[in-house]
């Protein structure tokens, strides 16, 4: 496809992809594009928790439909079967609190429960209240990506601290 008929969305998304930040992310081994067709990116995100040595890797799905304007919806995603997972109830409070099944309209879902991403920043004032992770048209895909490997570094702690006890 030629690059002239790309949106400006695509353009952006995959400048940011090539980008020197989010190489360095994957070459440390935190991240890794599992799939992509633009608006939807899927990546691994590898957490490790160094004062046991335990690392865990899960994997999510980000809408990326008009995108730097709008933050990417972000779930939690099984690559194999191709949809969201069952929420995890075995892990530290705030890791299932972020991937609890939550929503404003009965019948939908709202994607990872953080106040960066799109549906959550909406959701209670969050965005008000936490403006500093909060998406804003000037952050870098990578922004998401730091987010989501300390969201997996966390699980990665609580399953080290879990397995030792």
């Amino acid at each position: 496809m030629a690059d002239d008929a790309l949106s400006a969305a695509q353009k952006t998304l995959e400048a940011q992809l090539r980008s020197v930040r989010f190489r360095a992310g994957a070459e440390q081994g935190r991240w890794r594009i599992v799939r992509y067709g633009f608006p939807n990116l899927e990546v691994d995100v590898t957490g490790f928790d160094p004062p046991t040595g335990h690392g865990a890797t899960l994997g999510f799905q980000l809408q990326c439909d008009n995108f730097p304007a709008l933050g990417p919806y972000v779930q939690h995603w099984d690559h194999a079967a191709g949809k969201r997972p069952p929420p995890m109830t075995n892990s530290v409070a705030s890791v299932v609190d972020a991937l609890k099944e939550w929503t404003d309209q009965p019948g939908t879902y709202g994607g990872i429960y953080r106040p960066w991403q799109r549906l959550a920043a909406l959701h209670n004032g969050w965005a008000s209240k936490r403006p500093d992770l909060v998406w804003r048209r000037d952050r870098h895909i990578t922004f998401i990506m730091e987010r989501l490997y300390e969201l997996v570094s966390e699980h990665a702690a609580w399953l080290g601290r879990a397995r030792a006890a």
